[in-house]
């Protein structure tokens, strides 16, 4: 029994944290803009900073202030930080090394750990200073009501933003010390893992341009086993709206009936009349829609949770076109998330995940990072993919509303097509129905209740026949009549037809045994046979397994070997795919792992995904790790692969060789974030010239072509425009990073502006390369932006475009 754990969750009420858009832009442009007196309105990013933003730090145990009056000094905007380190966050080190922490708080730039690592026994550095910036506009600041930051972090923190101290974190000690020892002092206590904090920075703290944080992280001692920080968000909070509008929240795309249509379901806290509207990316510009943009009316009602759903369908939508859409109604949108269709035809891949269950372990926000970690994993390792695909039990209570906000939390269910699944843990409420808006739902094939969630449904996907069935319900004629009439309507649209359910009838975990799946094992397999069905995705034991193909509940070959990579099944064989937890929130042990249906399974307690590929002739089904098992089996290393094969004609013969890993593969690249525009903020004076900085968005290259020849990605940026003039784009400079190692990848050499002379990013130039013979893998590219304009320039709001190019 589950208790209901919400009534109307604060949360969802009135003070709430801004949602910007995020999601695929043009891979040609992006937009650089600055304004040299005041910027107009913006859109609130989803968040300042966070994991992987750039900072200026000091590790060698010297106190930045050297000894003056004031001991504060280095936590201003006019401290000089030139001669301090960069790098990217998360920072930490453990034994004086930067693995060793835990898959859970891994580290990005190493921290100096000790005074002296020659020396014995070592002696911890006992305070790090950090620091960065971030940039307002003076719309965004009016907005504000302060800003909420999320940092993780070991042992003891102060923060500082523009000089003045908004968090103290474990800081006693700090605090106790004497003034001028408050620089470089042990704090904090002994918290064996990094903690998770949040703290508040008010908005009179703030200021329109750019804003600096200062950070001290303090060790707790001198021989502290480890040092850790990732300021993972400093997200905005927003004045509440008027009276009378309503506050969005869990916004999913799902998939439509078809590749032209879109399925958007979201919660909104009060019954007013709604509309999804969507547009072409490209005439979407700093959030505002054009007049032309299709509004659809939503539909919905009141919830179980007090709160009122809304679904709208997009129709007609064209291939290969980015699109940009936003929910609600004038004065309470959502913010603007961005999807991109794909051809109408051909083949495709899709990703499937087992089991997220989010707090399932007990520790909700380790669950939510090990889900989103294996979206970004898979994500990164296939970019191109066009479905995520649940195998059911998103979260552990199905009448949780915070459970439901951190699985929905993660802006990817906004950028592709979500595919939900009833799981066991999704039944026991309504709140599963009311969140996934999915095509074609038959309510009274495997029904629910008044109380609980239930239905089958169906959609085809270029071409796959997909039937997403309620296996809680073991109303089995309701069922086999969705099957029968769903196949015999629409068999002939498709060339495969995959069955998905959440609770395995041929698994490897200890469900296997169970009564109820005992009872669909003997009934399903039969109907599926008969009806051609090919494959069959399941969830529920979470554990990997993979069936042999199966022919009405036995085994359709008897010579078939276990862990064959390729089928090519007769009549009525399916095969059968049970995936592993996608969230690593709960494992099940390999209990019945020598039943005679399994072909492969595996248990490691890693994080699984399973990317299926589908080809007019063939489905491939690999299952990979998504969280490193050891050095001999890291991250997105495959557990196990198949090959569905469709069976050859008699009158016919086709040739078949399988190329080994390291074969042709692709070069693709992409720019992270929804918005094209980068905002460069208010320039500040600077003498004789006007000063801004920015970050690039992040550029993911992806290189898996056999022999690693040579690539580059290069940049050009134009001339700076606006209503009051121009000036030239050599003034802007930039310092190439490779945030995200791999594929060989490194960065491009500096370039400073060219106001003191050369040409900038007015030529040519390279932000990050991969010589001949380099590894397959990814890696992401980023850029900090440095802009030097004369004073003579009028003021005004001005733009660019930086143009970026792949070549190999």
């Amino acid at each position: 029994m589950h208790t209901n754990t919400h009534a109307p969750t604060p949360r969802r009420r009135r003070a709430r944290a801004a949602v910007a858009g995020a999601g695929l832009i043009s891979l040609v442009a992006a937009g650089l803009a600055f304004a040299a007196s005041s910027a107009s309105a913006a859109d609130l990013p989803a968040s300042f900073l966070g994991t992987g933003s750039q900072w200026r730090y000091s590790d060698d145990n010297t106190d930045p202030a050297a000894g003056g009056a004031d001991r504060l000094v280095w936590t201003g905007a006019g401290f000089d930080d030139a001669a301090w380190k960069t790098g990217v966050s998360p920072f930490g080190a453990k034994n004086g090394k930067p693995t060793g922490l835990g898959s859970g708080f891994p580290v990005t730039t190493p921290l100096n750990q000790y005074i002296d690592p020659t020396a014995s026994p070592q002696v911890d550095v006992p305070t790090f200073h950090l620091r960065s910036s971030f940039n307002l506009t003076a719309a965004q600041l009016g907005e504000l009501t302060g800003l909420t930051g999320t940092v993780v972090y070991d042992d003891a923190l102060q923060v500082f933003v523009n000089g003045v101290k908004v968090a103290g974190l474990l800081d006693d000690r700090v605090e106790a010390a004497a003034e001028a020892q408050r620089n470089l002092t042990y704090a904090g206590v002994s918290n064996g893992d990094p903690v998770t904090s949040t703290f508040t920075i008010p908005a009179e703290v703030l200021q329109a341009g750019t804003n600096t944080i200062a950070v001290g992280l303090y060790n707790d001692r001198e021989n502290s086993s480890d040092v850790y920080l990732d300021l993972k968000s400093l997200v905005p909070v927003v004045e509440e709206p008027e009276p009378g509008a309503a506050t969005i929240s869990d916004l999913v795309l799902g998939v439509g009936a078809s590749e032209a249509e879109r399925n958007l379901a979201w919660y909104s806290d009060l019954d007013t009349e709604q509309v999804a509207q969507i547009a072409p990316a490209g005439e979407v510009v700093d959030g505002r829609f054009p007049a032309d943009a299709v509004s659809v009316a939503a539909t919905g009602g009141a919830t179980s949770s007090g709160e009122y759903n809304r679904f709208a369908t997009l129709t007609g939508l064209e291939p290969n076109t980015a699109y940009s859409y936003r929910v609600g109604a004038e004065g309470a949108w959502s913010g603007v998330s961005t999807f991109r269709t794909q051809s109408f035809d051909g083949g495709f891949d899709f990703l499937f995940f087992g089991d997220p269950q989010l707090g399932s372990s007990g520790n909700l926000a380790s669950d939510t990072q090990g889900w989103i970690d294996t979206l970004d994993v898979a994500t990164t390792a296939y970019p191109s993919a066009e479905m995520l695909f649940s195998g059911g039990d998103q979260v552990e209570h199905a009448n949780n509303e915070t459970e439901y906000g951190s699985f929905l939390s993660t802006d990817y269910l906004r950028q592709i097509p979500f595919v939900a699944t009833n799981g066991n843990h999704d039944v026991g409420d309504k709140a599963y129905n009311q969140h996934f808006n999915v095509p074609n739902l038959d309510a009274a094939a495997g029904p629910g209740t008044s109380t609980s969630s239930g239905g089958d449904y169906w959609f085809v996907y270029k071409d796959v026949l997909f039937l997403n069935l309620n296996s809680n319900s073991r109303d089995y004629a309701s069922h086999e009549r969705f099957v029968r009439e769903t196949i015999a309507a629409h068999g002939d649209e498709a060339k495969w037809k995959v069955v998905a359910f959440h609770h395995s009838i041929y698994s490897t975990g200890p469900h296997a045994t169970d009564a109820d799946v005992i009872d669909r094992r003997n009934t399903w397999p039969t109907l599926f046979s008969e009806l051609g069905v090919d494959l069959v995705l399941q969830g529920h034991d979470h554990s990997y397994a993979r069936s042999y193909l199966i022919r009405n509940g036995e085994k359709a070959d008897p010579n078939e070997q276990a862990g064959a990579d390729i089928l090519t099944p007769g009549p009525g064989g399916v095969l059968y795919v049970t995936a592993n937890s996608a969230s690593g929130s709960k494992y099940y042990a390999a209990s019945n792992s020598s039943s005679w249906w399994l072909s492969a399974s595996n248990q490691e307690n890693v994080r699984n995904y399973t990317a299926v590929e589908v080809s007019d002739d063939a489905i491939s089904v690999k299952t990979i790790r998504s969280q490193a098992k050891d050095a001999a089996r890291p991250v997105n290393s495959v557990v196990d692969q198949v090959t569905i094969a469709k069976p050859v004609a008699p009158d016919t013969q086709k040739l078949q060789v399988v190329v080994p890993e390291g074969a042709p593969g692709e070069l693709v690249w992409a720019i992270d974030g929804a918005n094209p525009l980068v905002d460069l903020g208010t320039a500040t004076p600077a003498g004789d010239h006007f000063a801004a900085t920015g970050t690039l968005n992040p550029v993911r290259v992806t290189d898996t072509r056999r022999g690693g020849p040579t690539w580059s990605i290069s940049a050009q940026v134009g001339d700076f425009t606006g209503s009051k003039g121009a000036f030239s784009g050599k003034y802007l400079g930039w310092t190439p990073q490779v945030l995200t190692a791999g594929g060989g990848a490194t960065a491009g050499a500096p370039v400073a502006s060219g106001f003191g002379g050369g040409d900038g990013l007015a030529s040519s130039s390279v932000l990050g390369a991969a010589g001949v013979g380099h590894p397959t893998g990814s890696a992401t590219l980023g850029a900090g932006l440095d802009l030097k304009i004369p004073v003579d320039v009028t003021d005004g709001t001005y733009r660019a475009t930086l143009t970026l190019t792949a070549l190999s």
